[in-house]
């Protein structure tokens, strides 16, 4: 039995003091991609970056036809995703692979008010024009006509493909977030 003096008491939290912020490293695309490509959604959020997987279904079958035809806000890739941007006002960063990419670059387009920054990987665009967001190998038959992307040559059997870009991040910041703001 212990006497009163020994016992030790539970630490209590005052609720008055500010919040202790909730730091989240960033990972690498490829990472964030893979995980995306492994939930139901297609979609995987860490921190402040929305990761948007690519063609896995019939239905994406279905809405990859609608690119061509500037019609990618209507595919359902696209929905899930602005729904979500709704949602969370942190996502600052977007990620996409293939219909990803596609879904990526129209969001961007479509709320220009958040400022997005993008990285594409294998993404059906046509363009000519350079940039330092959009990743694509060599061979790749869906971003083919993506002429300003940044090629690398993939040595594996499926050139549609990002898994041989290793390091590439949207953002080396580490993003901060609070978790409970007590009054608001």
């Amino acid at each position: 039995m212990k006497l009163f003096d020994e016992q030790v008491k539970q630490h209590t939290t005052n609720h008055l003091s500010p919040p202790i912020p909730l730091s989240i490293p960033p990972i690498t695309d490829k990472a964030g991609l893979n995980k995306a490509y492994g939930r139901g959604s297609k979609l995987y959020t860490h921190g402040n970056t929305l990761y948007i997987a690519g063609t896995s279904s019939l239905q994406d079958v279905w809405d990859d036809l609608k690119i061509p035809l500037n019609l990618t806000e209507q595919s359902d890739r696209y929905k899930k995703a602005a729904s979500l941007l709704k949602v969370n006002k942190d996502i600052q960063n977007v990620v996409g692979h293939s219909l990803g990419g596609s879904v990526a670059l129209e969001l961007q387009k479509d709320f220009p008010d958040r400022k997005f920054k993008s990285n594409t990987y294998g993404a059906p665009v046509a363009s000519l024009s350079g940039a330092d967001n959009r990743f694509r190998n060599y061979f790749d038959p869906v971003s083919i006509l993506d002429r300003g992307a940044d090629n690398t040559l993939h040595m594996g059997f499926n050139p549609h493909s990002f898994v041989n870009f290793d390091t590439n991040k949207v953002s080396d910041q580490t993003f901060n977030t609070f978790t409970f703001k007590p009054g608001e």
